[in-house]
């Protein structure tokens, strides 16, 4: 019991030195592979998060058309498989260096980025003169 205590405690307490050091990270002073990896990671982690919104707000705004909601969902599954295969092969071309993670990792933030604004420019964008009900996405052009 004391074993499984100990290791409990030494679980719970490298989260939080974990998440300590990604909070206090200043990805613009990042030096090593493993801030600059963190860095790249937490970006993704937000335009992930973003891509979701917009996913979500595409398939609501349209939810009256099943046809294109399916179909929505559909592009949606095999933009994941497209990303998936597209940033493998660069991880693959860089695979002898330790860029290799980053590389991967903005090859997926690019193209999560450009997906958002897919989305929003076929299905949220409005062809008149009013607002939409999301803002154009943002695309990093780093």
């Amino acid at each position: 019991m004391k074993i499984l205590w100990a290791i409990c405690v030494l679980v719970i307490s490298s989260s939080v030195m974990a998440s300590t050091q990604t909070a206090t990270l200043n990805c613009d002073e990042a030096y090593s592979t493993l801030e600059i990896n963190q860095c790249a990671e937490d970006k993704l982690a937000l335009a992930e998060q973003q891509l979701q919104v917009y996913l979500a707000q595409s398939i609501h705004q349209n939810s009256a058309d099943k046809a294109l909601v399916d179909a929505i969902n559909i592009a949606q599954k095999q933009w994941l498989l497209y990303r998936k295969t597209e940033c493998n092969a660069v991880y693959t071309q860089w695979q002898q260096g330790t860029i290799r993670g980053v590389m991967a990792l903005s090859c997926q933030l690019a193209i999560t980025q450009q997906r958002t604004l897919t989305l929003w420019q076929h299905y949220l964008r409005p062809m008149d003169s009013s607002t939409a009900v999301l803002p154009m996405p943002i695309v990093d052009n780093e």
